[in-house]
């Protein structure tokens, strides 16, 4: 029974490899090789040692550092996000208020500010709504109107660039219409570790990390797309059939051991640790060995949590056996039965659930190239 599954799961896999609809993949065409030695990192030499049946090959270039910047954008952004978000409840709240405490203003008198307190319309119904609108219209012009104004206590500051590019004379209070509600000093801020502790403006400082993040972004893709980088040890070649592509995968390109080895073929981008590419034979060969080593003595000492939690089911020998556990036999016939049958067993259970946690979240990463 078991040759018969065996040879019916190679028919028909076989069948699935040769069906047009995998055949005509980039993926079922192109072979990921690791390990490439330093020598054999040229697209020419590549080509050379698979002939003429490699019609693409991409050498992947590190781009730790890139990865990095982008991260650090990311973070930057949502940072920024809730920053802003932060900025608008308080000036709501800010406004909400203002508005209960003066029912017949709606903007706050400003020095200098053209705003004035709008009065309420009569009680009719018709005319409620027609003034709530004028209302809401009034509002908008008082506050497009403050923005036009300059303030006359206002402190001229040389190093001071508007934050959506505008007249830095604009009485914004740093770009923002919050102002209008709440004052500078209960804006959002941080004290990031790069400025040695000293308090910031969390909406501004974002604003010119973004925009610092952004140009060095650009330049290093740049650089990047021109061929720049150290390569990794890892190229994808694709070549001009499926069979070209099963030969090479299944010959030995390397004499050396564990060189261009282990390779892949009909992996997708979302399949692969892209981190992992760098790793050398060498390598390769230490992380195995770590990890077992470690498997090994994890499975040795595994058995001292395994033994304690098995104690805990003969709470009598451990209360005569421990002196400070004597009161254990004090408590109630429910809590002893719960304390001797169910917490063993739950325990138990959570540990050995632990394990293949442990196995495919950590050691995976640290021997598996793909997943």
């Amino acid at each position: 029974m078991i040759c018969r599954e065996c040879i019916y799961y190679i028919n028909l896999r076989q069948a699935y490899l040769l069906s047009p609809n995998y055949a005509k993949r980039l993926s079922a065409r192109t072979v990921l090789f690791t390990c490439i030695p330093k020598p054999y990192l040229d697209e020419a030499k590549l080509r050379k040692l698979f002939g003429d049946s490699a019609k693409n090959v991409w050498i992947p270039r590190n781009t730790r550092y890139l990865r990095g910047l982008v991260e650090d954008r990311e973070k930057t952004a949502e940072q920024l996000e809730k920053a802003e978000i932060r900025l608008i409840r308080l000036a709501n709240l800010a406004r909400n208020r203002h508005v209960k405490k003066f029912p017949s203003e709606l903007v706050p008198k400003e020095p200098g500010s053209t705003a004035h307190s709008i009065p309420q319309t009569d009680s009719s119904q018709d005319d409620a709504e027609k003034g709530k609108a004028d209302s809401a219209i009034r509002f908008a012009e008082r506050q497009l109107s403050v923005l036009d104004d300059t303030p006359p206590e206002k402190r001229e500051d040389p190093e001071y660039v508007h934050p959506y590019g505008l007249d830095p004379s604009l009485p914004d209070v740093r770009g923002s219409v919050a102002a209008l509600w709440i004052p500078v000093d209960k804006r959002p801020y941080h004290r990031p570790i790069k400025n040695f502790g000293r308090r910031v403006d969390t909406i501004r400082w974002c604003r010119a990390r973004l925009k610092s993040l952004n140009r060095d972004i650009w330049k290093l893709r740049r650089k990047h797309r021109g061929g720049d980088g150290a390569p990794l040890s890892a190229a994808f070649i694709e070549f001009d059939s499926q069979a070209s592509a099963q030969a090479a995968f299944q010959i030995l390109a390397h004499h050396q051991p564990l060189h261009m080895s282990p390779r892949f073929i009909g992996i997708r981008p979302e399949d692969i640790i892209w981190g992992s590419l760098r790793i050398k034979w060498w390598e390769h060969i230490m992380r195995r060995f770590f990890m077992m080593v470690v498997i090994a003595a994890a499975i040795i000492f595994w058995s001292i949590p395994s033994v304690i939690v098995g104690g805990i089911s003969n709470v009598e020998s451990l209360s005569k056996t421990i002196f400070f556990l004597s009161w254990i036999k004090l408590l109630p016939d429910v809590i002893l039965n719960v304390l001797q049958g169910l917490l063993p067993a739950l325990a138990l259970s959570l540990l050995m659930a632990a394990v293949p946690v442990l196995l495919r979240g950590k050691c995976s990463n640290h021997t598996a190239s793909h997943r």
